[in-house]
């Protein structure tokens, strides 16, 4: 393995890492909220066509029941056929609703979990939930939502993590879009991840079948401002460690082929 070349900041490079941490952490909570926002938006949507849908079926249901009421023998059973195949279409478009309301419950109910808008110690919550919650924010993006194949392994049981939560969130949403920047324009991507849960340490194991990461780049990556890619500013990787390393955790980038596999470790309590 190649020398470690992440190496802590001079003192005339704190004003500018703090600064940038500063800003970060403010565009994470944005982030949060408008991924709250944005989700429950889709689900108010669904939910209001489907209650257009019933206020049209429970019309036309009346308008077959008056029909009904005079209609001879064969026509009437021509109406309670059309009447039985439109409730029946009518009881999956409730189940739907109901699939949304719940939906729109754990919205909800993650929205009370968020953490205040400084940073510090917050309320307990696990990678588990931590997990959850970027997959269902990230699914904003199209590519992510219907053109990467996910793999999600959580955690039997997991134990509560401390510290600060926006700050687990902005490890595993740096770790899905390093993944994600990877593997734009694949038509097979993939990605994949595993949490296991201990009496004192979590741990993430997050794959992606992208081009991969020369082993003597393992961590370089890590640095500020190195990047494998044109254009990127090479910080996202740097923080997401550094983030780590506050928590009382680490993050690595193991060996592997045909891809890349970061290892999140952070303490419980």
């Amino acid at each position: 393995m190649s020398e470690n070349l992440s190496i802590s900041p001079a003192p005339d490079c704190l004003a500018w890492e703090n600064a940038y941490l500063e800003q970060h952490h403010a565009a994470a909570v944005g982030r949060l909220f408008k991924g709250v926002i944005h989700n429950l938006n889709g689900v108010l949507q669904v939910a209001s066509l489907h209650g257009d849908m019933a206020v049209m079926v429970v019309g036309r249901a009346e308008g077959l029941l008056g029909q009904l009421r005079e209609a001879d023998p064969d026509q009437a059973a021509l109406l309670l056929a059309e009447l039985e195949s439109l409730l029946a279409g009518h009881r999956d478009s409730v189940g739907q609703l109901q699939e949304k309301v719940r939906q729109g419950s754990e919205i909800l109910r993650r929205v009370l979990l968020l953490p205040p808008l400084s940073p510090g110690p917050s309320q307990p919550w696990s990678l588990n939930n931590v997990l959850e919650c970027e997959i269902e924010f990230l699914s904003a993006d199209t590519f992510f939502k219907h053109k990467v194949a996910k793999s999600l392994n959580l955690a039997a049981s997991s134990a509560p993590l401390g510290g600060d939560l926006v700050a687990l969130h902005q490890i595993v949403h740096l770790l899905l879009e390093n993944a994600l920047a990877e593997l734009r324009g694949r038509e097979d991507a993939r990605i994949e991840v595993t949490i296991t849960g201990g009496d004192k340490e979590q741990e993430l194991l997050l794959s992606d079948n992208g081009p991969g990461i020369k082993g003597e780049d393992r961590e370089r990556i890590f640095a500020p401002f190195f990047s494998t890619r044109p254009g990127c500013r090479g910080l996202g990787l740097y923080l997401a460690r550094k983030l780590a390393r506050r928590e009382g955790g680490e993050l690595h980038c193991l060996a592997v082929e045909g891809g890349a596999t970061f290892k999140l470790q952070l303490p419980v309590g």
